[in-house]
């Protein structure tokens, strides 16, 4: 039956700003005939829930992941083909011919979760709302219904492809039809023609039936012939041409045994073709102005978007169907390029209480773009942009325009509100100006109240909480080879977008200060967020110094251990091989060299880590592989990428740090990961010590110190646990784990062995992760039943912190959010689910983030509290970095023992818990000196 969507003729007037100033051509198959996309709903739907496992829920609890990930294809599919018409198919929920022919056809397959049965209403809702017609039909599988639209298509003169993950579909593929396979994720997906099946199989599309009944096809439960495979299956029909090509030649089928056996089982095979047949002949017809892209409803499409919070795939849809921005509205936008209007608004600046600010730049990333131009937003609806590095000339010199603008942007009295502001800071510090004060940034403001990461720019927000659809600059600037920077758009049009960018900054201020206000996160986020933003303003802008000479040498002589290793690996199997491919290392380990313990993948047998581990004792070529696959690691990801890191200008590394980097709060970094650089081995402490204190003043040396919490997070679970026990222990400082240990064995502090504190400090750090007696078990030599003996001792001896734990799950599966000290919050609806799987994990999280995230809020304030100390004092000493629980300074060697009297009173004054804040302080020369 098809579902055609009636158009009621309403229009959803929304802002957008359209770009026309791109060079990029978006690729299409064919360029002189019409195309439609068909798609296999259901095998679609299934990739999507398996591409995105982190987007299973909404906040409201609704599953989401599968849609999201079938909506995210489906543009794809649009914007990379630019068909003209769409269709979309799915399997009928009854059985089908085939099921009543063969009783054991799909047997196998498990009934569809539920997670994904509840999302498959949503995506038909969704194809409704976008005008793309639903075909399904009793008796027949979505496969069917593809191949009889797409015969029709042809019929019409329209060219098709078929957007599928099934390879039952290249059976259709012909000079007119493609078939779109997706392989994993989203954007993995291959374009198969006549030509690629054949490449592929060895044989034309038209002979997949007869291939599928000879080796078989697990998927559908068809059997096939026993020892019959890919190879064998082919080379018949190479030879033979088709099934009944084979019988019709029986005699000339070799080997003998192979004859006999295709000769006995001749039934089954016919039989098991005419079941891979796709059916094309069925009473069903395509409306190819029904299936026309554009016929969309845009007030119900942005409705539904924003139901189930795909602001992020708004800018994508109106990219492909423009008619679903609806109508276009734009404010009272100005463009200032003389010094009479910079004037003029300079004073309205000056008298505004706020103004929000952003930044339009050559790059993304601060310490090597331009700024292009800066744009200014005092009251909703209204903004002006500055250009001050265009192509096109603005008429007004940069540096005029910004001598005008520092002493505003600067102006204490006047409130900035930015969205991602530490970008508009960095920019704005190469420039010469301290953009200050910031007192809001929608996007932190965004991350606090729970939003998912594919939410929080600015178009996300602007759409969620605003209702107003944003397009964005890249489609002005375009992709790849074609690409622009923003200094070469057109002047108007960089205009439009910068405007807007404010202007939507401004707008979203009140909104998103009334839900912090409601949500009691005004605390994190005054006290912690905002003030630290300026904080990793300046340690990225310091950055820190590396050896670069050291690193080189590094290079050198870890590609001549790499080549040693490699040579091993070789004389261990006997030959050479690609070492870097795991399909040959599978290959070699499991089938040639016959290793046990063999897991086979997709795509061969897997080579992970965990697997190599295992087989170490059972093979001489295992631990110069290992050898070999970590100096490889390390060459890649720290030595030479460092090296590539280091800034000209500077000589120095500038990471990045992401404030919005975990759900728990933590700080992460990129550009390097400093939290990922090695320290456990001594080649990965020798690229630490590539990390060294500068000397600014030659006739000082110049150190780093670290300060270091120690135990926090330890020592957070005592305090919100309360447990008299181990907030005794912490207040007579003990080691804890020894302390823990003498308790679980009662024996004396004197008589705790290393074997036992490590027990004792794999439980200690365990619980903090929610880990139960099987991860006990995994993580160590003991049993799961002594894992299990051990768990119940460690909670009888901690008793407040099996009530904490027992209390926080409880809450949070009542509230659906478990919160910090502080107030920050996680939102769990996977709480919710009726998936164990999904809500044991949920769990797991909710006994995690309060510990994990209030020794993250702790250390943010450190780091807060440390920077104002540092400023207020007359000591040259930078903060540089922050790892984990760690903070690293460089100061001249004078310095040090005035600033480890600082960190450490800063730290450890930072908040008072019931335990004391501890901190370590190690000094050297280098980074590696301090581990």
């Amino acid at each position: 039956m098809c579902y055609p969507r009636g158009n009621c003729g309403r229009h959803l007037w929304l802002p957008v700003y359209a770009a026309r100033y791109t060079k990029r051509e978006m690729p299409a198959t064919k360029t002189t005939r019409q195309t439609i996309l068909l798609v296999d709903g259901h095998a679609v739907l299934h990739r999507g829930l398996h591409a995105l496992p982190e987007l299973t829920v909404s906040r409201s609890g609704e599953p989401t992941g599968a849609v999201y990930g079938f909506t995210s294809m489906l543009l794809k599919g649009l914007k990379d083909y630019r068909p003209t018409h769409t269709a979309v198919a799915f399997d009928h929920p009854a059985p089908t011919f085939r099921h009543e022919q063969y009783e054991a056809y799909k047997a196998q397959r498990p009934a569809s979760p539920p997670i994904l049965r509840s999302q498959l209403e949503r995506v038909k809702e969704l194809c409704e709302a976008m005008g793309i017609p639903i075909f399904e039909l009793a008796g027949y599988e979505a496969d069917d219904l593809l191949g009889a639209l797409a015969d029709q298509a042809v019929a019409q003169g329209i060219d098709v492809i078929i957007a599928t993950g099934d390879a039952d579909t290249f059976q259709l593929v012909g000079p007119s039809v493609q078939v779109l396979m997706s392989r994993q994720g989203l954007a993995d997906v291959v374009l198969y023609d006549e030509a690629a099946v054949q490449k592929r199989y060895g044989f034309s599309p038209d002979r997949i039936p007869d291939y599928k009944a000879l080796r078989g096809d697990p998927s559908d439960n068809l059997p096939g012939l026993p020892g019959v495979g890919d190879k064998t299956a082919s080379k018949l029909l190479q030879e033979f041409g088709s099934v009944e090509g084979i019988y019709e030649n029986i005699e000339l089928v070799a080997p003998a045994k192979l004859r006999d056996l295709i000769r006995s089982r001749e039934a089954e095979v016919r039989h098991a073709k005419v079941l891979a047949t796709i059916v094309r002949e069925l009473p069903v017809t395509l409306d190819l102005e029904a299936a026309r892209v554009g016929r969309i409803d845009a007030s119900d499409v942005m409705a539904l978007f924003k139901e189930l919070e795909f602001g992020s795939l708004v800018q994508r849809l109106v990219e492909v169907i423009p008619a679903a921005a609806g109508e276009t509205l734009r404010g009272d936008y100005r463009l200032i390029t003389d010094l009479a209007s910079l004037e003029a608004f300079a004073g309205e600046l000056a008298a505004a209480p706020v103004v929000a600010v952003d930044t339009e730049t050559t790059s993304e990333n601060p310490h090597y773009g331009k700024l292009v131009g800066i744009s200014f937003s005092t009251a909703s609806g209204s903004a002006a942009y500055v250009p001050i590095g265009h192509a096109e000339a603005p008429g007004l010199p940069a540096d005029v325009a910004l001598a005008r603008l520092k002493p505003l942007l600067e102006d204490e009295r006047l409130a900035k509100v930015v969205h991602n502001g530490k970008f508009d800071l960095l920019f704005l510090a190469r420039a010469g100006i301290d953009l200050k004060p910031i007192v809001f940034d929608t996007r932190l403001a965004a991350y606090l109240l729970g939003e998912k990461s594919i939410n929080l720019d600015l178009k996300g927000l602007a759409f969620n909480e605003l209702k107003l659809e944003m397009t964005r600059i890249g489609k002005l600037i375009g992709t790849g080879r074609d690409r622009i920077t923003m200094a070469e758009v057109p002047l108007t049009e960089a205009a439009d977008y910068a405007c807007a960018d404010a202007d939507v900054t401004l707008r979203l201020q009140p909104v998103l200060a009334a839900k912090l206000k409601e949500q009691g996160l005004e605390e994190v986020f005054e006290r912690i967020e905002m003030p630290l933003l300026p904080v990793l303003g300046e340690m990225e802008r310091h950055g820190i110094a590396v050896d670069s000479a050291l690193l080189a040498e590094m290079g050198r002589s870890l590609r001549a251990d790499l080549a040693r290793a490699e040579s091993a690996v070789y004389n261990a199997v006997g030959h050479a091989f690609n070492i870097n491919s795991p399909v040959q290392l599978g290959q070699i380990l499991f089938e040639e060299l016959r290793l046990p313990h063999a897991r086979r993948t997709k795509s061969g047998y897997s080579t992970d880590a965990s697997i190599l581990e295992g087989l170490r004792s059972v093979h001489p070529v295992i631990e110069p592989l290992l050898e070999y696959r970590q100096i490889s690691k390390l060459l890649s990801t720290y030595v030479d990428a460092l090296q590539a890191l280091i800034n000209p200008e500077t000589g120095r590394i500038h990471t990045s740090f992401n404030q919005i980097g975990s759900e728990t709060g933590r700080v992460s970094s990129n550009e390097p990961n400093v939290q990922n650089i090695p320290v456990r081995t001594e080649r990965g402490l020798q690229i630490r010590r590539a990390f060294i204190a500068h000397d600014h003043d030659p006739s000082e040396q110049w150190l780093l110190l670290s300060a270091d919490y120690s135990q926090i997070e330890l020592r957070v679970l005592a305090h919100l646990s309360k447990d008299e026990a181990l907030i005794a222990a912490f207040q007579r400082d003990e080691d804890i784990h020894a302390a823990t240990a003498a308790r679980l064995y009662g024996v004396p502090m004197d008589a705790v062995t290393s074997d036992m504190r490590r027990l004792a400090k794999a439980v200690n750090f365990g619980v903090i992760y929610g880990m139960n007696f099987y991860g006990l078990a995994q993580r160590t030599e003991l049993s799961t039943e002594e894992a299990s003996v051990f768990i119940k001792a460690y909670f009888e001896t901690y008793p407040g912190v099996r009530a904490y734990l027992d209390a926080t799950k409880e809450q949070a599966r009542q509230r659906g959010y478990v919160e910090t000290l502080f107030g920050r919050r996680r939102h769990l609806p996977e709480l919710r689910s009726n998936q164990a799987t999904v809500r044991q994990a949920a769990e797991r999280k909710a006994i995690n983030m309060p510990v994990q995230g209030t020794a993250a809020d702790v250390l943010k304030l450190a780091m807060i509290n440390t920077h104002e100390r540092l400023h207020a004092s007359r000591l040259q000493a930078r903060l540089l970095l922050t790892v984990h629980d760690e903070l690293l300074f460089e100061a001249p060697a004078g310095e040090i023992e005035d600033l480890q009297e600082l960190a450490v009173a800063a730290m450890s004054e930072t908040y008072k818990l019931n335990v004391p804040l501890k901190v370590d302080v190690r000094v050297g020369p280098t980074w590696g000196d301090l581990s």
